[in-house]
This record gives C-alpha cells, structure tokens and sequence, in this order.
C-alpha cells in the first residue's frame, strides 16, 4: 500500500472543513445535529436571528461559528465512514504508519473525540486499539481533493418548502405579517438555503397568490427587537 507523503492530522482537517461549511451546509445538517443532541439528552443550541441587540448579535455570531464547526464533524464522519477519505495511523514515535479500514472506524466508540483530537482513541477490544494514542491523519492530497469537490457541490436550496411555509403564513394573517421581511430572509437563508435573490422572487409571488398586504412597510404587533 502507498502510504501518503504529505499528511494532515484529522484534527486539522475538521478546521478547514469547518472553515469552508457554509451557511448552506449548516442548514442542510441542523436535522441530524438535532437528532445527536438529543440522544445525547440535550437541545442543540441554537442563538435567536430575531434580536438586533448587541450582546444577541455577538452571541449569534459565537453560535454561527459553532454550527459550522458541528456541521463540518458530520461531513468529515461522513466522508470517512464512505470510504472518499482515506485515514491513517501514524507512530508519533517512529513516524511508522497504517492504513484505518472505514470498518474500524465505524466499530470505534471514540471516533469522533479521535477525529476532534487527533489522536487515535478507543474501547479495549476494538480493532482500532492497537492505534491507542497514535496520530489520527489522512492523505493531504487527497483531502484536498475530497474538499474541493464538496465545494463544487452546492446544496440546492429548498425554494418549494420556504415557498410553501410562507404562503401558508401569508394565508393565516394576510393583513397583519407575524415577522418582520428580515425575519423571514433570514429564516429562508439559514434554514432552507435560499439566496436573498431567491428570497426576493418567493416573497412577491407569496405576496401576489395570497393577496396579503406583508409588502406595507412596518413591524408586527408587539415586535420586540
């Protein structure tokens, strides 16, 4: 087996992938983060984008970054356990390395503190132990490959779904909108993808089948900023 050349601890790959998840790939992946959280026995946190108060803003921002490390753990797991990464364990010691069948990694109860950490962790038992506290790396070169690839890939946007949601909401109050236009941008851009060109287009024929008067300026009701 060729063994890779130039290598990247897992850990450092997790910071690239978290550095190019876009806001896209967060909404596309918040489903399956709040399912993990909630085996874990918790909610997913998740920052309010209705406040414009300063400390909200910065907690909001605190939350983006999060998200987007959290969702770059899932796509990099992904990557690995289908095979489109290869995985490596090398010897700190005498830099001596092994091929990580996806299988082990699959069966390894420490998988994602060793690809957060970097080092190799694990259960007594598991293939994977013969690694305990070696280098968790991978192919740069491919990696790079891998990455660049995701990144060609765009996620479409769930345009039917948002159109959906805000017909039926345009619908239930057409004289009086329940949020604010920016409200509704966001919540199209953070949960479902949708561009604000997009965004703009789905608003005025939402606006145009319901018959509803959200286009007048001015907030709802009891908005609280």
């Amino acid at each position: 087996m060729n063994y890779p050349q130039n290598y990247m601890k897992l850990s450092a790959a997790l910071d690239e992938v978290a550095a190019h998840t876009s806001e896209t790939d967060v909404a596309r992946r918040l489903p399956a983060l709040r399912e993990k959280y909630t085996h874990m026995g918790f909610f997913l946190p998740e920052a309010s984008a209705s406040s414009q108060h300063r400390f909200a803003s910065f907690n909001r921002k605190l939350s983006d970054h999060w998200l987007k490390q959290e969702a770059g753990v899932l796509r990099l797991d992904c990557a690995i356990l289908e095979g489109k990464i290869k995985t490596y364990a090398r010897d700190p010691k005498t830099g001596a390395q092994y091929h990580v069948d996806r299988r082990d990694w699959k069966a390894a109860a420490f998988r994602e503190e060793s690809l957060r950490g970097g080092t190799i962790r694990a259960s007594a038992g598991e293939r994977i132990e013969q690694y305990r506290d070696w280098d968790a790396v991978i192919d740069e070169d491919s990696f790079e490959r891998w990455l660049a690839a995701e990144k060609s890939r765009r996620p479409i946007a769930d345009e039917r779904k948002f159109g959906a949601l805000l017909l039926e909401a345009m619908r239930a109050s057409s004289d009086q909108k329940n949020r604010t236009k920016r409200e509704w941008r966001m919540e199209a851009s953070g949960r479902f993808g949708v561009s604000v060109r997009a965004f703009n287009r789905i608003w005025k024929s939402a606006i145009e089948a319901s018959g509803s008067t959200w286009d007048r300026p001015g907030r709802p009701p009891n908005h609280r900023p």
